[in-house]
């Protein structure tokens, strides 16, 4: 992958701003005056308000709506045919934009210049990066809830501080992070707390990623500039985390094996001995001064996009429950995109170009006529589902710290369908942490990956909400004695599912260059920026994919 530049977790190159360098390499696009229906539609933003305490009590879950989809997506042809065809176009739109998760509002504003039109199938924009607010006060995360240290001056830091975002940031640095320890709160974990005697074999550990951290990060997408060779590269992508491990220290403390295995359980959904080394040294390396925070978690990042493109695009640019059916490059070469509104109409789009936000998954089955070498592709990548727990407390509870890992002392074994985790929780956040606890209520959120293939399935079923919601109470009430709580305090337990939220990073996909194969861009005209583009399920994955996009266009 030469000649690109790097947009790693830790490091977004020194260049041009992130705002302007990609409309020097647009060429120009003569498509006429834009068309634009009358018909308002309504923008939902990623932090939706809770107006009352009682809306807490969730009798079903948040998050993923599977009833649409699911009926679109397993047979779109069929769909389709049932709505009477596809429409010949009713507007024109220069780019036009699939999927308003993180990546989508990212292309969005990058190309804000070109008025860009944003199609988003859920009623709310932000993906899995989505908050609420509860009356007006406590401002939460219910997926992605965290960002990493950018450098001075890199493209991020540049993103951030033209957005504002910078002056929002809380920092949680290494040195004020704690954990629970089977019962206790603890802190000083890389110091070998949980096991003074054998502490050595903690800071060798702590001081190996810390020093891949400085000399020799493991940037995703690998460039010229990048701290290690790409034969290094290849060969940390070549290998299990779990055999980096015992490559570089030998026999590994089980505690810390804990650590690393509950950590990739929430970060990849996937178990040290499934993920790739690169992918998960390019995580937990980036993290070793620390991580930011803001109010209502990444759902900010999304907001904040959603209000700068609220003042700069046309009305009606940003389209709420607009569910793509159809993408097409006609035989006379024009590019088509046929969405279902709101109300179920289809409606068509001619545009010059489409940049595919949304997974890849969804564009196999609506992207037409998929060159079947991506396609293939395509099919081996795997997702995996998350359940995320709010919980919201009675009064301000003084908070020790924004995200507590939850130990048992001993290394868990990888989980299957037929074995499943003794504890899903694997950390605990402070919700409302990042507004400085100046809340009127706290609110706890319990992250509960589903790391095992199979697990999808138990999402669905009638009885899915009320068995997750028992588990949920059970280790919601053994980590609250830790912190000194008492279940009297909690007020509300609200969950929100994901179905297919994290991209599992395999080991080799990287190294054997098949996910370049499978970003190219189709015939000039549809482009990819996901953060499965590098299976790589992070906020900076997302912005290095934007930047790649932008590159090619």
């Amino acid at each position: 992958m030469s000649q690109k530049q790097d947009y790693s977790r830790r490091e977004i190159l020194k260049s041009a701003g992130f705002l302007s360098a990609a409309f020097v390499l647009m060429p120009k696009i003569s498509l006429g005056q834009i068309q634009l229906s009358n018909k308002p539609f309504v923008i939902k933003k990623s932090i939706s308000p809770i107006q009352d305490v009682s809306e807490f009590q969730s009798l079903d879950f948040n998050g993923d709506n599977i009833d649409r989809p699911h009926d679109i997506l397993w047979n779109t042809d069929g769909y389709i045919a049932k709505k009477g065809g596809i429409p010949n176009p009713s507007e024109k739109r220069k780019l036009v934009i699939v999927g308003g998760g993180m990546a989508g509002l990212l292309a969005a504003y990058r190309f804000k210049e070109l008025n860009p039109l944003v199609l988003e199938q859920d009623k709310c924009f932000g993906g899995n990066s989505k908050g609420e607010k509860l009356n007006q006060d406590a401002i939460y995360s219910i997926g992605a809830a965290y960002v990493t240290i950018p450098d001075e001056g890199s493209s991020i830091d540049q993103f951030l501080k033209e957005t504002g975002l910078d002056q929002e940031l809380k920092l949680e640095s290494d040195k004020e992070t704690h954990f629970v320890f089977k019962t206790k709160l603890m802190r000083d974990f890389w110091q070998g707390s949980t096991d003074p005697k054998n502490a050595d074999q903690f800071i060798k550990v702590e001081h190996e990623l810390r020093r891949i951290y400085n000399d020799a990060y493991p940037d995703i997408p690998w460039s010229n500039e990048s701290q290690i060779s790409k034969n290094e590269y290849d060969r940390l992508d070549s290998m299990s985390f779990k055999n980096w491990l015992s490559e570089t220290f030998g026999e590994v403390h089980p505690h810390i094996l804990e650590y690393f295995q509950k950590y990739c359980w929430s970060s990849f959904t996937g178990s040290i001995d499934e993920l790739s080394a690169l992918q998960v040294l390019n995580f937990v390396a980036s993290e070793v001064d620390g991580v930011l925070a803001l109010p209502g978690g990444n759902a900010r990042i999304c907001e904040v996009i959603m209000n700068k493109l609220d003042q700069t695009l046309s009305p009606n640019s940003l389209r709420a429950g607009a569910f793509t059916v159809e993408i097409k490059i006609q035989k006379n070469n024009e590019l088509w995109v046929t969405y279902e509104d709101e109300l179920g109409k289809l409606i068509t789009i001619q545009t010059e170009k489409v940049i595919f936000c949304a997974p890849k998954f969804v564009a196999q089955r609506i992207i037409k006529d998929l060159p079947e070498e991506q396609n293939k592709i395509m099919d081996q990548l795997l997702y995996r589902g998350y359940i995320v727990t709010n919980v919201i407390l009675d009064g301000n509870i003084p908070t020790p710290g924004f995200d507590l890992y939850w130990f048992q002392g001993q290394m868990p074994e990888a989980p299957s369908a037929m074995k499943p985790p003794q504890n899903y929780t694997t950390d605990v956040c402070f919700g409302t942490w990042a507004q400085g606890n100046d809340v009127k209520n706290t609110v706890l959120t319990m992250y509960r990956p589903l790391a095992f293939d199979g697990a999808r399935q138990f999402l669905f079923s009638p009885f899915a909400h009320q068995k997750n919601k028992m588990r949920s109470e059970v280790e919601l009430e053994q980590f609250m004695k830790s912190l000194g709580l008492s279940m009297n305090q909690v007020k509300g337990i609200r969950l929100t599912r994901w179905g297919h939220s994290l991209p599992v990073a395999d080991v080799g996909l990287l190294a054997s260059g098949k996910l370049e194969i499978m970003n190219r861009p189709i015939k000039d005209k549809i482009f990819f920026a996901n953060q499965d583009n590098y299976a790589n399920p992070a906020f900076e994955c997302a912005f290095a994919a934007v930047e790649e996009c932008a590159k090619l266009f």
